[in-house]
């Protein structure tokens, strides 16, 4: 597997166009994909394709495809582009490599995107820590306005560079961003539906992690999935600073809006969170999921689903509710 490790002398666009770290990215995109109209056109010939694309990417010649546009509804309205099969090898080529220089940078109250995390650990911990701390706590939580649609291009790039071992992705990670004409044109915005993408989101509010868990010091506890932040401890005047704080850094130096509607104090309330409510006194699942899940089950009912995938479903929700 071709991953970056001190001492190693190849740049990072030579891993990642390695042939074998293409053939494992290739492999990885073709799970679950193997009736899909793109993945059967691009394994016609897939090794003297994959070598054309080393070739494209190692001459910064590789030109990325227009992206398939999808409006999702659930759970909220949102525009997700999905890109074609080859383009999904590149993206996953540069996760492969890069992902690991990322991690070393990201704090372990980040959950998004990370393996061993994920939203279920993020609920069970936030929900333990409430637990241990009990109802004498004060809380905010935070979430940035359009995220993904937001991320500004020149400070992304500025940031990703600082970490990286050498400057041979510049190229590369420039016609990524631009790789969709919308955010090209105005410098900002990130493709929701990249596994870069989520890459890139997810690192790039590592500084403001950085000051709320500083801020907040040993008593007070912070969780961050993608952009929803949660602040709190046992001292409301210093969460509430620290959060002022974050919204500060957050709005003048990362371009990005967190809107009054966004701030939520909540004090000793219960604290909505990926899908849940938490408390000191347990948890349970927010009203607007039981309405998703049933609605979700009626329309695949009216698609003519069978009684199996019907019982995945219900299977799903139920191991959903079980947080603990």
């Amino acid at each position: 597997m071709t991953r970056h490790l001190p001492g190693m002398t190849l740049v990072l666009l030579e891993q990642i166009s390695a042939f074998e770290n293409l053939v494992r990215a290739f492999a990885e995109c073709a799970r679950g994909k193997r009736a899909s109209v793109g993945y059967q056109r691009a394994m016609f010939a897939h090794g003297e394709r994959l070598l054309t694309l080393q070739n494209k990417l190692r001459l910064g010649t590789y030109v990325w495809q227009p992206y398939r546009e999808i409006i999702v509804k659930d759970p909220k309205k949102r525009l997700v582009m999905a890109a074609p099969f080859m383009d999904r090898v590149v993206h996953t080529a540069i996760h492969r490599v890069i992902e690991p220089i990322f991690e070393t940078h990201l704090l372990p109250s980040v959950y998004a995107c990370r393996r061993g995390r994920g939203n279920r650990l993020a609920a069970q911990h936030l929900l333990a820590v409430l637990q241990r701390i009990g109802p004498k706590r004060f809380v905010v939580k935070l979430d940035v306005r359009r995220y993904f649609d937001s991320i500004a291009h020149k400070l992304l790039l500025e940031k990703v560079c600082a970490i990286l071992p050498d400057r041979s992705l510049d190229l590369l990670f420039d016609s990524l961003l631009r790789s969709h004409p919308l955010y090209a044109n105005r410098g900002y915005g990130i493709p929701i539906g990249n596994l870069s993408s989520q890459l890139f989101a997810n690192f790039y509010l590592t500084e403001a992690d950085a000051i709320a868990t500083a801020g907040l010091g040993d008593d007070g506890f912070y969780f961050r999935y993608m952009d929803d932040m949660v602040l709190g401890g046992p001292d409301k005047q210093r969460v509430l600073d620290v959060a002022d704080q974050v919204v500060g850094f957050v709005t003048n130096q990362l371009r990005l809006t967190i809107p009054f509607t966004k701030r939520m104090p909540l004090g000793n309330a219960p604290v909505p969170f990926l899908g849940y409510l938490l408390d000191h006194t347990g948890y349970r699942i927010l009203a607007r999921n039981g309405r998703r899940h049933s609605n979700r089950i009626n329309r695949l009912k009216k698609l003519g689903a069978r009684p199996s995938q019907l019982a995945l479903r219900e299977l799903s929700f139920a191991a959903f509710a079980r947080l603990v």
